[in-house]
């Protein structure tokens, strides 16, 4: 049900409100425009390409299914999250480490809002270690919602270099769609 802040891409015409206004109006045709809100974000979907996650890539590919088959998204990105050369975050299309077909971690930002990202980690790697993996979640988060998804039992998830914070997340005071996300913690 996400739904960006930025308008909507498409408008199509609502013949039904058309012919109520146009009725109202006399027979003046007075056409109304409404936004078409589905499948109007698109999703990328990030794994964490370390070590440790090679046992969750079967995971990576039944959630990218699921996702597609919803009909929520636009599109459904997939990508992997890797350690570059000089130690920054970089996207590659496949688990394993591509020495030349990385690219900058960056170009997962979309200023416009209409993308979600989903990155599926344990946490654990050297992007998370160095503290470069939770910058790049900063950055993103700026423009557009992001979400980590932990594979490992919530026991385990305290041992991870990801703090855990346990609350309820809200939809903040606003006008409709635009409000802010808020989160209040457990005391």
């Amino acid at each position: 049900r996400y739904r960006s802040g930025a308008p909507p891409a498409r408008w199509v015409l609502d013949e039904q409100g058309t012919a109520e206004n146009s009725a109202r109006a006399g027979g003046l045709i007075l056409p109304v425009h409404r936004p078409v809100l589905r499948a109007d974000a698109s999703l990328q979907l990030v794994m964490d390409a370390s070590s440790s996650m090679c046992v969750w890539d079967r995971l990576l590919g039944e959630l990218h299914q699921v996702f597609r088959q919803l009909g929520a998204f636009r599109d459904v990105q997939l990508h992997y999250l890797h350690e570059g050369p000089d130690g920054e975050p970089a996207l590659g299309r496949r688990l394993e480490p591509e020495p030349t077909g990385l690219r900058s971690a960056d170009q997962l930002g979309d200023p416009t809002g209409r993308r979600v990202t989903v990155v599926v980690s344990d946490c654990a790697g050297p992007l998370w270690r160095t503290g470069q993996a939770h910058r790049l979640l900063y950055r993103l988060a700026r423009h557009t919602p992001v979400a980590v998804l932990q594979p490992l039992p919530e026991r385990l998830w305290s041992r991870t270099r990801l703090p855990v914070s346990y609350g309820a997340l809200h939809r903040g005071e606003g006008p409709g769609q635009a409000s802010r996300l808020g989160f209040t913690g457990e005391g």
